[in-house]
């Protein structure tokens, strides 16, 4: 849900939208790792495997691709903003 008010806000006040997704996209999703990572390194949960980090990890990825396909889908962006 935030990514779609993201892509909203985004789309509705960025100059150049779809530059700006291209860049702030694969960053969030970068961001989104480094808990999967800490959870990794810190093993604050026992049982904690590395496979599993790397399943979480995979999922972010595997979201964030179907978020970005559904509202480049049924929320385009306009060619350009304001």
């Amino acid at each position: 849900m935030l990514a779609a008010v993201g892509w909203y806000l985004v789309g509705r006040r960025a100059t150049a939208p779809r530059r700006l997704l291209t860049r702030l996209v694969p960053a969030v999703l970068v961001v989104s790792l480094v808990p999967d990572v800490w959870l990794g390194v810190s093993r604050a949960i026992p049982g904690t495997t590395w496979g599993a980090v790397a399943a979480l990890a995979a999922m972010h990825v595997v979201v964030a691709a179907t978020a970005v396909s559904v509202l480049t889908r049924f929320a385009p962006l306009p060619e350009t903003g304001r």
